[in-house]
């Protein structure tokens, strides 16, 4: 009866323990989650948010949007462009980083910088770089020929691909850390025999680095394609979205809705629609996960 006492004991304190950060938890995450479920549905009567129940009203005037379309565009090349460059500058990041030679420290050292520097911070040297009278990029390209410069963030054709480019500088390294621990779990006995085999660089990074990296791969995958949709800060600093909508994303989207146009219920359903695709990515992921188990793998 003691031991049985002294156990319980033991749970009552952990669950004291625990109990902050549940009601923690539930105030900033789960209360919010279901407070825009409510007002996805409702029309909202300002400054008091008093909300009356209009079905799917919310979410045909987004889809019913002209601008929607063009949002969702940019969108996907958003996520699926800075996701390629995030990976291949990661990979060879990583790859440079795992031969171990004498100045690899300073090397990590150095590529972890853009990942430590504040987005809003990242994004104002990157707008300065690409300004069009005298940012560092226009400037080197005009002492080599001057009608060469553009206008980067001004031009419906640059701005989108020059914030890409921004975003992905600040990401990538990342991507490198996380490949690179996966790469230094990977047995080196693999590479040994390989190499006696006589499989060349090319040969082990495709039949003994990528396979082992493919779960890591996936699960950056996911990770940095919700982080693609949830983006605001870097390119509401850089161009707002403009010019136009050239720029604009869903996280941008959502954010004019709610505070230019003061439609706090229709950026309730964009963001429930956001909400929406991120657990149907995490679902993805969790099916191929069970699919490995039952196959006898470790996932």
């Amino acid at each position: 009866m003691r031991i049985l006492n002294k156990g319980r004991r033991r749970t009552l304190t952990a669950f004291v323990f625990v109990l902050p950060c549940v009601i923690l938890l539930l105030l900033m995450m789960v209360y919010p989650t279901l407070q825009v479920v409510q007002f996805s549905f409702s029309r909202l009567k300002l400054p008091k948010f008093d909300a009356t129940f209009v079905g799917l009203q919310n979410f045909k005037q987004i889809f019913s949007n002209s601008d929607f379309i063009q949002i969702i565009i940019n969108t996907f090349i958003w996520t699926g462009v800075s996701l390629l460059l995030r990976f291949i500058v990661g990979f060879i990041g990583a790859l440079v980083a795992e031969t171990g030679l004498r100045w690899m420290n300073s090397f990590r050292t150095l590529t972890l910088l853009p990942w430590m520097v504040p987005s809003i911070v990242a994004a104002n040297t990157w707008r300065w770089i690409f300004n069009a009278d005298n940012g560092l990029l226009n400037t080197l390209i005009r002492y080599i020929n001057p009608s060469l410069g553009q206008n980067w963030l001004g031009s419906t054709q640059l701005a989108l691909p020059s914030v890409i480019i921004a975003y992905s500088w600040a990401g990538f390294p990342f991507i490198m850390l996380m490949l690179l621990a996966a790469m230094q779990g990977i047995p080196k006995d693999y590479y040994e025999a390989a190499r006696i085999d006589g499989a060349g660089s090319l040969r082990l990074f495709r039949h003994i680095t990528l396979p082992s990296l493919k779960n890591i791969i996936l699960i950056l995958t996911i990770m940095e394609v919700i982080s693609g949709f949830n983006s605001f800060d870097i390119i509401f600093t850089m161009t707002g979205g403009g010019p136009g909508i050239a720029s604009e994303i869903f996280g941008l989207f959502i954010y004019r809705t709610a505070f230019s146009n003061l439609n706090f219920a229709g950026s309730s359903a964009a963001s429930l629609i956001l909400i929406i695709a991120a657990v149907i990515l995490i679902a993805i992921y969790a099916l191929l996960g069970s699919k490995k188990r039952m196959k006898g793998g470790a996932y």
